[in-house]
């Protein structure tokens, strides 16, 4: 089962699966390369659950996994670089279910999480900052299972979740929440 596809900017394709890890078409040859976890291995893939494939702008491979967390892939050494949660740093990821990569305009790397909602990636020190659902604050992310993200034209950062559509303001922190209501034809649908 095909979850993902990403075309790099050389051409070339790359396929996350469910239990085959990550794959990559050499349009050239017509062959595969499998990347694939290996327990004896601590650079190879995480998981073999590849959900989200994604190359930023300086061509660096980024691969969300189901249950394993991030992974940068570095094409020169052919490492996997590993990004998990781990529940004593507040500043790693927040989830290692990762369903959604984006880069925005500024180089920041934007991560979508099953249950721990939006993440950013400070790519110089490798810490995250999360932004999650706080039932107790209604400027906080609708819903921690974040499934798209995508910054518009005039820069503002869309967050698609299992509950509706936020808008983040990064000076604050705070979302605006856009969600459907039946009885208003012209709320989100």
């Amino acid at each position: 089962l095909v979850w993902a596809i990403e075309e790099d900017q050389s051409g070339g394709i790359w396929v996350g699966t469910i239990g085959g890890g990550l794959n990559y078409l050499d349009r050239a040859t017509g062959q595969f390369t499998a990347y694939q976890h290996d327990p004896s291995n601590p650079d190879s893939l995480s998981d073999n659950q590849a959900r989200f494939v994604y190359e930023d702008r300086s061509g660096a491979l980024w691969i969300g996994t189901e249950s394993a967390g991030l992974n940068r892939f570095d094409r020169a050494s052919g490492r996997f670089i590993r990004y998990r949660n781990d529940p004593a740093d507040p500043h790693s990821l927040s989830d290692n279910s990762v369903w959604a990569i984006f880069e925005d305009r500024a180089g920041t790397l934007w991560i979508g999480t099953r249950g721990g909602g939006l993440n950013r990636l400070e790519r110089e020190t490798g810490q995250f900052t999360a932004y999650e659902h706080d039932g107790n604050d209604p400027d906080s992310l609708s819903n921690n299972q974040v499934t798209v993200i995508y910054e518009d034209t005039t820069g503002a950062l869309w967050v698609g979740n299992t509950v509706g559509l936020d808008q983040l303001d990064r000076e604050s922190g705070r979302f605006t929440h856009y969600r459907p209501n039946p009885d208003d034809p012209t709320t989100l649908s």
